[in-house]
């Protein structure tokens, strides 16, 4: 395995960035004590055993990758050639909805067995289809038993998803996270023996950076670059055509039309004036209510006696309190001739007192 310890400018092999899983190891030493053990029988068996071992070696083979840290791109997440570029539906078993862009490599057996997060962020889904061991090459990327891993991580980009495929026949695919964890650009997350296919699938906005034909280093080749804000690339919320925006201000011609109104307004909101003189509308009806009721009850007071009469009135023969007044005479109860009896008793009184 490289050093990592050690910087590049310090390594004695500075171009010799990559390593061998330890599976590779074990099996090339094998393959090479069998292949001694054969050509000892027969010296070409020798060649029989090896050779198939040092390919296991190589098709073993790790790499430490450097990647630039930018939010705004997606990066290749493994070695291999961009066999095209489509819009397509995402598959089922990945959280994209809608049209988005695939970008298909295409991995040889002898390439880096590393799979890298293409973007920083949150992995959302991990998901493993089991393949056949019947489909020992992967040929084709839509082959039927093929080992697949789905893999969705959640970045400042958008949401990135990822189909890695390979033969069904061994121990070919391993994921090295899982839902929930944090990973950085360029992040290990799995490993793929032996090549096959590996679909990114992203948002369709973005610029991207290469073609088909275009040889790709895991980790560090650049797909696809958003510009400016990476956020605006969020699905926006829904909107409803029912609901009419409320303006933050009115508009002029609202506001004219309210100061206009705004004298009728106030009329009509106030409590109307109690009006000095009685429409003759209401003087109709309270007429009519009157000639219904009839004409009420008068009692005759007779003539009023005045002060002058009172004063000349001095004896007590000719005063009328003296006289016996019928019952039924109106004079009786009638106020003033009431007042006018105390008025000449008063008076009486008073004229009595001068003489003493």
């Amino acid at each position: 395995m490289a050093n990592r310890s050690k910087s590049v400018a310090d390594r004695t092999f500075p171009w010799f960035q990559s390593g061998f899983d330890l599976e590779g190891i074990v099996g090339f030493l094998a393959a090479w004590l069998l292949g001694i053990l054969l050509g000892m029988l027969w010296g070409p068996l020798f060649w029989l055993a090896f050779i198939p071992g040092l390919v296991l070696l190589f098709a073993t083979r790790t790499a430490d990758r450097v990647t630039p840290e930018d939010p705004g791109r997606v990066f290749a997440p493994c070695d291999g050639l961009v066999v095209s570029i489509d819009d397509v539906e995402a598959p089922a078993d990945l959280p994209l909805h809608g049209i988005t862009r695939r970008i298909r490599i295409s991995s040889s057996p002898f390439s880096s067995n590393n799979i890298h997060a293409p973007v920083a962020g949150t992995v959302d889904s991990v998901v493993r289809e089991e393949g056949a061991a019947e489909a020992f090459a992967a040929m084709k990327a839509d082959s039927a038993g093929l080992e697949v891993l789905y893999f969705a991580i959640g970045g400042e980009a958008g949401t990135i998803g990822l189909r890695v495929a390979t033969g069904g026949l061994g121990p070919r695919l391993e994921t090295r996270t899982d839902t929930g964890d944090r990973v950085v650009a360029g992040k290990t997350i799995g490993t793929r023996r032996l090549g096959g296919w590996c679909d990114v699938y992203m948002p369709v906005t973005g610029k991207v950076l290469v073609e088909p034909g275009r040889t790709l280093i895991g980790g560090e080749t650049t797909l696809v670059e958003f510009d400016g804000d990476v956020a605006s690339y969020v699905a926006p919320a829904p909107t409803y055509e029912d609901e009419a925006p409320i303006p933050d201000t009115v508009p002029p011609e609202v506001a004219d039309d309210a100061e206009e109104d705004e004298p009728a307004m106030r009329r009509s909101t106030s409590v109307p004036p109690i009006p000095e003189v009685m429409p003759p509308e209401a003087a109709e009806e309270a007429e009519d209510e009157v000639d219904e009721a009839g004409e009420p009850e008068t009692i005759t007071t007779g003539e009023a006696i005045t002060d002058a009469e009172i004063v000349e009135t001095g004896d007590d023969e000719d005063d009328p309190d003296n006289a016996d007044l019928d019952p039924d005479d109106p004079r009786r109860n009638d106020p003033a001739e009431m007042f006018a009896r105390l008025r000449r008793k008063a008076s009486r009184f008073s004229d009595d007192s001068d003489k003493d």
